[in-house]
């Protein structure tokens, strides 16, 4: 008989017992009978009504609960079901206690002391040993699915706790992240993506093997975030938001503010840098961090306050620009020096000068060339990006301030300081930023400024 004609009887003979009061024995043995089942192993599975993997489950669950190893599978079980093997004397007192039955009542006895079976089911229930094995059958089919339920769970959790990168090899991915935040600027970013992506599809497979470990989710926001901003620097604006868009779900799931205010400040420094700049946006991604994420000190927070400071000072609101700039310094005050020279992430003292020098420079106070020779003293001469983007700032100051030659010659070294391969698209924009303002005054020495880039 095929197991889904069996399961059809059983399901049958389960109602008509409930009805008539029959003995778990009784049904065992009317199922027995009907359903034709090789043992009477197999009819008291299907007299409680439950599936292999059940059964599997509650004797490995009784074994676990006695400290013993249970090795008992739906393939072995089917094999003692079907009459294939005989089961041990360890797994027979499982099972007899799983099913709550005798052995000889199970077919598992050495010495079986039935010699038949009976053909027909009695219309009614037999000695008060079967009521009392009645009311344990009863008490194991309204328990046996919440035993099977919560041991099922109770191994899905022990599962889960085991679903936990190992430290070293979390380690490891530390250490990669490290070194791929160290080769940013050193080479060009079509180069660092390169080498960036085997890394990255690993992490991916790790995000997804292990779902719910912090630490992994935070090095897979780094890593996404360092690949948003390389594409900040080769100014391709939809696929940066994508990655950062990554890097943001990321950092919510590893739980770190700091991470996620790290991102809001990326995603508004691609908006500060596009090719048409939207210091709006800048300005309403601060204000939903802040609201968001609250006031925890972090370099990222005191580094996305100077983005707000930047974006309101170039969108001509002055007051604002400086008020915003004070609160960015407040912030970067209180944080530790960990947190302040962090590689990448962190928001270092010159690159706090730098933002004050930016503001300052754009509201046009006398105080900004001071402060942006203060900022250029923190970068080495042949730094790629921060030490260009102060001295084209000061070419537009110096423009401000009548001078459209001097500011032509100080943007033209300052790009020119710059290996062809790091010249990146974001600064040749910045570039062209201030050759278009110098071209107001001369178009002259804007023109000189331009051929400088090529030459």
């Amino acid at each position: 008989m095929d197991p889904q004609a069996r399961d059809n009887i059983a399901a049958e003979l389960r109602a008509t017992g409930t009805a008539a009061g029959w003995s778990p024995w009784q049904l065992v043995q009317a199922i027995h009978d009907k359903a034709q089942t090789p043992t009477l192993l197999m009819a008291w599975r299907l007299a409680t009504g439950q599936t292999q993997d059940e059964v599997v489950n509650g004797v490995q669950g009784l074994a676990a609960d006695d400290g013993r190893p249970c090795a008992i599978s739906v393939q072995s079980l089917s094999k003692y079901e079907n009459g294939h093997h005989t089961p041990g004397p360890f797994y027979k007192r499982y099972l007899a206690l799983w099913f709550r039955c005798r052995l000889d009542r199970l077919g598992l006895a050495d010495e079986d002391p039935l010699d038949t079976l009976v053909g027909e089911v009695p219309a009614l229930p037999q000695p008060q040993e079967d009521d009392v094995e009645r009311r344990n059958f009863l008490g194991l089919a309204a328990a046996a699915p919440l035993v099977v339920s919560l041991d099922s769970t109770r191994s899905r959790m022990d599962e889960g706790l085991r679903r936990v990168l190992p430290a070293q090899d979390l380690q490891h991915w530390w250490d990669a992240t490290a070194d791929h935040v160290a080769a940013y600027g050193t080479m060009p970013p079509t180069g660092l993506l390169k080498r960036l992506a085997p890394d990255l599809d690993s992490i991916a497979a790790l995000a997804e093997r292990y779902p719910h470990q912090r630490d992994l989710h935070l090095i897979a926001s780094r890593l996404c975030g360092l690949t948003g901003a390389l594409h900040t620097d080769l100014q391709q604006d939809r696929v940066a938001r994508d990655w950062l868009h990554t890097a943001n779900r990321y950092a919510e799931l590893s739980g770190n503010t700091a991470q996620q205010y790290w991102v809001a400040m990326a995603q508004a420094m691609a908006l500060m840098y596009a090719p048409t700049p939207q210091p709006h946006r800048v300005v309403t991604i601060a204000d939903r961090a802040r609201n968001t994420l609250g006031k925890a000190p972090s370099a990222s927070a005191a580094q996305l306050t100077g983005l707000a400071a930047r974006a309101h000072a170039q969108l001509g609101r002055h007051a604002q620009a400086h008020t915003e700039l004070h609160k960015a310094r407040s912030i970067f005050d209180g944080l530790g020096e960990t947190q302040i020279n962090e590689p990448f992430f962190g928001f270092p003292t010159q690159e706090m000068t730098m933002y004050s020098s930016q503001v300052l420079s754009r509201t046009g106070a006398s105080t900004a060339w001071d402060e942006q020779t203060r900022a250029l003293a923190g970068y080495a001469l042949d730094d790629p990006m921060d030490r260009p983007l102060i001295l084209l700032d000061r070419a537009r100051y110096v423009t401000g301030q009548g001078d459209a030659d001097h500011a032509a010659r100080i943007a033209g070294d300052a790009i020119g300081a710059v290996p062809q391969q790091l010249r990146v698209p974001l600064l040749l924009t910045q570039v062209e930023d201030v050759a278009s303002l110098i071209a107001q005054r001369s178009p002259q020495a804007a023109d000189h400024l331009r051929q400088s880039v090529h030459a």
